[in-house]
């Protein structure tokens, strides 16, 4: 066998050649590592296609999927069943470790370190990191990912007692579950932006819509109202066609008092745009008697095709009780137009005003059995609605079939018995307080259902409940309710919590124009944009305050009752509650 050779040039031979092997090794590990690995989550309830780094694949409703993505900018995608959810372009790192992707920031993800010891040691408890809210985040490394780890696990002498893994989790709920997150932990700024995101993705989605305004109105509770009206005058710059951002930062308008400074823009932007029918229509909305109303009746005879136009004037038609027309322009609106829901309460109004009643409950229930057969659950409010056409909520006796179907339906992934609960305390109707007790106090239909509940007895016991209630959970009471009880709260001299109240109730009034109608400066008939519930509740009010001051009500409550189309909160007022005694009066004595 021969020696190894020790020549110079074969030892720079070999040299060279482990450096090119070397390089050859460095490359393709800079290769390797040029890629991440991101984490896709989907957790709306509809499927969405993904385009991102060349790649392109789907993910069905509540799934989610890993892909290796380049490192650097990276632009992402979002395709729903309707079109574009969000596009926009996040930065891969070179950190190690898992990157994930959430759709909209929808999913309640958390990450958290999970210890596991023997029986002789107790672990420390570690505080999950809530991720909802967020697109886009950088975990690191992960043991289980979005998988439940073991419940216990053998501890090895040398773990000294103790190790830990970490876990990437996903709550139940969807966005719904990350929204309350983030309003719970006092972020609501973010809970306001993952609404507004959530809003402008799923505009068809009714729930959504009240997340936005209450995570506003939160905004402006906690932050200050210049906060609220910032995130919605940024949302109508952003998106100058959309209505929905245009109503939302007239709203917050006038809830600062700034209304003539709102109809001055609209009036300036349509004189710089006069073919625009969006602005045309706003500013009529804001346009007082009888300018509004023609506005608008040349807007629909000019556009024929145009939806807009149409769906202001049936609310003008509505509020100057012209039911006849009124009625003409939702049959129409029923046949094609995809926002007709949102009018659904109108067009019962109008059948009940006409004199129709069992044709409104008939057509309701042919429009919300379909979908309650189907796997979809149906809308809170349109049960409610055919509870109010009918009178009742009972599901007792064959008669009462289509209630018992829609009960099923809406009762769809909520606690046990909460909605026929909720429905009883909206109609002031017997609620069982066993059932209620079994829903979690923080639930928000069970906070309406306690406070409405509170409504049926007197002004105070509600004011008792909204204080020690969950802000979040008020909308469930309804605009009518909202603007009662905002209105006696004024009248009874509570002015912050009258305040609150409108805040959380969505109605279309200011704090200042509740001011200016019970002072007597405003008359309730020049406020446009309010339905009839709210309209009675506020003539209610100023009817109980002619009562306390010992002048004849008799026709205000008359004004009252006629506009009193469908039971609600209003009609459980003039049921329940006592009329207010002038300071003078004999303790004793009764209203008449």
């Amino acid at each position: 066998m021969s020696a190894p050779s020790t020549s110079p040039r074969q030892g720079w031979m070999l040299l060279g050649g482990i450096g090119v092997c070397a390089l050859t090794i460095v490359a393709g590990a800079r290769s390797l590592t040029s890629n991440a690995e991101v984490v896709f989550v989907n957790a709306l309830d509809l499927p969405v296609t993904v385009s991102a780094g060349g790649e392109h694949f789907t993910l069905a409703a509540n799934e989610h999927a890993s892909h290796s993505m380049p490192m650097g900018p990276l632009d992402v995608d979002i395709q729903g069943e309707k079109g574009t959810l969000t596009h926009e372009t996040v930065f891969v790192t070179d950190e190690s470790g898992l990157f994930v992707y959430n759709v909209l920031g929808a999913a309640p993800l958390y990450q958290t370190t999970v210890t596991y010891s023997d029986r002789s040691i107790n672990p420390p408890e570690h505080a999950p990191l809530v991720l909802a809210g967020t697109s886009f985040k950088h975990v690191g490394h992960i043991d289980y990912v979005l998988t439940n780890p073991p419940e216990s696990f053998p501890v090895r002498k040398r773990d000294s007692g103790t190790f830990s893994r970490t876990h990437l989790g996903q709550a139940l709920g969807g966005w719904k579950t990350s929204y309350g997150w983030l309003v719970s932990t006092h972020r609501v700024a973010e809970a306001a932006r993952l609404a507004e995101g959530l809003r402008e993705a799923l505009p068809e989605t009714p729930e959504i819509e009240l997340a936005a305004v209450a995570a506003r109105n939160l905004v402006a509770s906690e932050e200050g109202l210049h906060a609220s009206l910032a995130v919605s005058r940024a949302q109508r710059d952003a998106h100058p066609d959309d209505i929905e951002a245009h109503r939302m930062w007239m709203h917050d308008m006038r809830r600062a008092g700034r209304g003539d400074e709102l109809h001055a823009y609209y009036q300036a932007a349509l004189e710089r745009e006069p073919g625009s029918v969006l602005l045309a229509v706003l500013l009529a909305r804001l346009e007082p008697e009888p300018a509004g109303t023609e506005r608008l009746e040349a807007l629909v005879r000019d556009h024929p095709g145009e939806p807009l136009p149409r769906r202001a004037l049936v609310g003008r038609y509505m509020r100057q009780q012209r039911w006849a027309e009124a009625l003409l322009l939702l049959d129409a609106m029923e046949q094609g137009d995809p926002d007709y829901p949102r009018y659904q309460d109108m067009h019962a109004e109008a059948l009940v005003a006409l004199g129709r009643r069992q044709e409104a409950a008939r057509r309701l229930s042919e429009r919300l059995l379909p979908v309650a057969d189907s796997k979809d659950a149906v809308d809170l409010e349109g049960v409610l609605l055919y509870a109010k056409l009918v009178g009742h909520a009972s599901q007792k006796g064959s008669a009462n079939e289509v209630m018992r179907q829609l009960i099923e339906s809406a009762q769809k992934k909520r606690p046990d018995g909460i909605v026929a609960e909720w429905l009883a305390a909206s109609l002031g109707h017997f609620v069982d307080a066993a059932k209620l007790r079994a829903v979690p106090e923080d639930h928000a239909l069970s906070v309406s259902t306690r406070v409405l509940m509170a409504l049926a007895e007197e002004p105070e016991f509600a004011a008792r409940a909204f204080v020690n209630a969950d802000f979040v959970g008020f909308h469930r009471i309804g605009r009518e309710a909202g603007t009662l009880l905002a209105a006696e709260f004024e009248r009874l001299g509570d002015a912050a919590l009258s305040a609150r109240v409108l805040d959380a109730s969505s109605a279309e009034l200011g704090y200042g124009e509740l001011q200016d109608v019970l002072s007597g400066k405003l008359p309730v008939e020049s406020l446009t944009m309010l339905d009839w519930g709210e309209r009675a509740a506020l003539h209610l009010v100023l009817a109980r305050q002619l009562d306390a001051r010992g002048q004849d009500s008799k026709a205000a409550y008359a004004v009252v009752k006629k506009e009193v189309l469908l039971p609600g909160a209003v009609s459980i007022a003039l049921q329940n509650w006592d009329r207010p005694k002038p300071s003078n009066a004999v303790a004793g004595d009764t209203a008449p």
